[in-house]
């Protein structure tokens, strides 16, 4: 196979209701006295590779949001507007009082839907944090993002090559088998090959890039 696809444990974003269901369990009820779901490392330093927002002052659009941690973050950087969507209802509604706690609820919006399916229009920027993952149809989401995008898409999916790729494979398989085995959902790991082919295709080239444990971030600019 061209595309390794390994089960892991992300979780499909191609409008399988049970995506919804696992992150509406997790984030549903969210007491926002307990202040924000924290990002995770990976999450942070994808955001740290996006540092000249304030300079650029771009439009974002993040497919696969969340809980809004790097959206809201951009936007305090000072993107112009940020747009998130995320299969989750709870997660989008976390997000947008994230937004409002931050102050930036005027230069965000968040919405519920599928990701690979943003539509026609486009953004400077395009986010996909730990999204590509959690998709099967791995074209369909290269498609929407490269058609979202006018500058740069910035990207973390778990390493498929190397030593990273030998380990995640069967450690992803065996958490994907046992999500599924208690009502979670699949995901796969990519072959991180492909994916920067297919953006190299469409004129992107890697302009930073570097791993987190077993993932790897990188961002790319036309």
């Amino acid at each position: 196979m061209s595309d390794r696809e390994v089960a892991t444990s992300c979780c499909s974003t191609d409008a399988d209701p049970r995506v919804a269901r696992r992150f509406d369990r997790e984030w549903g009820g969210w007491d926002d006295a307990e202040g924000f779901p924290e990002m995770v490392e990976v999450s942070a330093r994808l955001l740290d590779a996006l540092r000249d927002a304030p300079t650029v002052r771009p439009t974002v659009l993040e497919i696969g949001c969340g809980t809004g941690g790097v959206s809201v973050a951009l936007a305090e950087m000072g993107a112009s507007h940020v747009r998130g969507i995320d299969l989750s209802p709870a997660s989008v509604d976390v997000a947008r009082r994230r937004a409002a706690a931050a102050g930036v609820e005027r230069r965000t919006s968040f919405e519920v839907g599928d990701g690979s399916a943003v539509g026609t229009t486009t953004h400077d920027w395009v986010v996909a944090d730990r999204v590509l993952c959690c998709d099967a149809h791995l074209d369909r989401m290269l498609n929407a993002l490269i058609g979202a995008a006018r500058q740069r898409i910035a990207l973390s999916v778990p390493e498929s090559r190397g030593w990273r790729g030998l380990l995640n494979r069967p450690m992803w398989a065996a958490e994907n088998a046992w999500d599924l085995l208690h009502g979670g959902c699949r995901g796969y790991v990519h072959d991180l090959r492909r994916i920067e082919r297919r953006l190299a295709g469409a004129g992107y080239r890697v302009t930073t890039a570097g791993h987190v444990d077993l993932w790897h971030f990188a961002v790319y600019t036309q």
